[in-house]
């Protein structure tokens, strides 16, 4: 009997050190996860009848801000919204965005009593405090302007840093008109204007996977560099697995940088084959795949899929890029940038701070290294390929030259990001992508970083549709030379 009841309590014990334990995860390690859900009806529950602090660009320009109306109700207000509300959010219809991860710091009252005060006798209102994202408006529209009605994305990012600097989608929407929209939005004819591309939108990396495939080989054997064949502008590796380069292009005797320069498809698929199947899922964890990235906003992760019982098809579709692998752009701005960066990917980020209606500087984001994804070395010899491609090789329209008496710059600015006048020719290294879709016509990519040897921007260009990547070249190219002349030096 007495041991009948020892093992009750001891089972009981463990059924409340596990309920407790459960509370705990709940509590802390999933609270915000709960917190910042677009159906939590506590997001709802005082936005109304309390002035929410603005958001902010970097800059201090207002992208959101709260007004009250005759009931004294307060509505929030969007500046140019279809440009930033893949950013902000909305805040009808649940909240999304900065407007919901950042939900209590833009309903949180800094000095309340002195506020109140201020109330009373000047008649101003009791605001929450200001989002300050790391996001450049200036740059945000002019990112929009190139990406145009074009379906696709656009990030660009600070690569020592991991701050988002734009983050453009298309098609977007008006976050001032959602609820009249609802049913539109959601409509299959709609192409999805609520899914914000940059971060959500997951498509085949086409060529640009080759820097992984490239960073294997290297950190396999440096001699990989000097690796040579014949392409003949299409490879057969048994009866059923036959790659082609584009157009069936013959690119001839050539070595890795070449290859690289030209993207050759036979060749990098031959490099994938001699690696094997477990050295690519490794450098594929290795480069964040299939695992969290601990992005601010909504995102889906990128997912790679080569089982070891693979057949040869599939280990040669994945070393070009096709295949089951998706990226979204968000992360090849990343990996861009964690070459730049001498091999670290830092975590990105998109919010810079807070600040009370005094100004006061609040939950500043302190830059975090999420992972060192290739060595300083490797990633020195990528950023050698990178450049070929845009010196020699397939993106040659990525080259910039700045004019002196085009920047723009600003003596008072106290901008983090200042870093001096860039002029001249800006070495850019980049890497041309297209992406087989089998419902319909190739995607274009393009990821570039510059300068190449000081890098200060990465920027990730994806069209759908777009078939070769021409656009998508351009785009990063004058996104890049318009925020060394006309952000930079803020």
């Amino acid at each position: 009997m007495k041991n009948t009841i020892k093992k009750v309590f001891w089972i009981y014990t463990l059924l409340f050190v596990v309920l407790i334990g459960y509370l705990c995860k709940v509590s802390l390690a999933d609270s915000n996860e709960f917190i910042t859900n677009s159906y939590n009806p506590r997001l709802n529950r005082v936005s109304d009848y309390i002035k929410r602090g603005s958001i902010l660009d970097i800059n201090g320009q207002v992208l959101a801000y709260s007004e009250k109306d005759e009931e004294g109700v307060y509505h929030r207000i969007y500046n140019d919204s279809n440009i930033f509300s893949n950013i902000t959010g909305y805040t009808s219809k649940g909240k999304t965005g900065v407007e919901a991860k950042y939900n209590f710091m833009l309903e949180t009252v800094s000095s309340e009593l002195i506020q109140r005060i201020k109330d009373a006798f000047a008649g101003t209102e009791v605001s929450g405090d200001d989002v300050v994202l790391t996001v450049d408006a200036d740059l945000q529209r002019y990112a929009a302007e190139k990406l145009g009605t074009s379906k696709g994305a656009i990030v660009a990012m600070e690569p020592s840093s991991g701050k988002i600097l734009s983050m453009v989608t298309y098609p977007n929407y008006n976050a001032n008109t959602v609820n009249e929209d609802w049913e539109t939005l959601n409509s299959e004819e709609s192409d999805s204007p609520l899914l914000n591309r940059a971060a959500q939108g997951l498509y085949p990396p086409g060529s640009t996977f080759k820097i992984l495939t490239a960073a294997a080989a290297l950190g396999e054997d440096p001699d990989y560099l000097n690796y040579s064949m014949v392409c003949e502008g299409v490879k057969r590796f048994d009866s059923a697995t036959r790659i082609r380069c584009f157009n069936s292009t013959v690119h001839g005797n050539e070595d890795m940088t070449k290859a690289f320069a030209k993207s050759c498809n036979t060749y990098f698929s031959t490099i994938g084959t001699m690696l094997g199947i477990d050295k690519l899922n490794s450098e594929a964890y290795d480069f964040m795949f299939n695992q969290s990235l601990g992005f601010d906003l909504e995102y889906s992760q990128s997912s790679f899929s080569l089982p070891l019982d693979s057949n040869l098809s599939a280990v040669v579709e994945t070393s070009i890029g096709q295949g089951k692998t998706l990226v979204t752009p968000l992360h090849m701005a990343m990996i861009t940038s964690a070459v730049a960066n001498n091999g670290i990917m830092m975590k990105p980020y998109i919010v810079d701070h807070s600040q009370s209606q005094s100004g006061n500087v609040k939950n500043r984001t302190i830059p975090e290294k999420l992972r060192s994804i290739m060595s300083p070395d490797i990633a020195a010899e990528i950023t050698e390929l990178m450049k070929e491609v845009v010196n020699s090789g397939t993106a040659t329209d990525a080259a910039i030259y700045i004019d002196p008496g085009d920047v723009v710059t600003s003596d008072s600015s106290t901008s983090s990001s200042s870093v001096g006048v860039i002029t001249g020719n800006v070495q850019v290294a980049g890497k041309t992508g297209t992406a087989e879709n089998a419902s319909g016509d190739d995607h274009a990519w393009f990821v570039a970083f510059a300068p190449a040897d000081n890098p200060r921007i990465a920027v990730s260009v994806i069209l759908e549709n777009a078939g070769h990547g021409d656009k998508a070249i351009a785009s990063a190219r004058d996104i890049m030379k318009y925020y060394f002349t006309n952000c930079i030096n803020k």
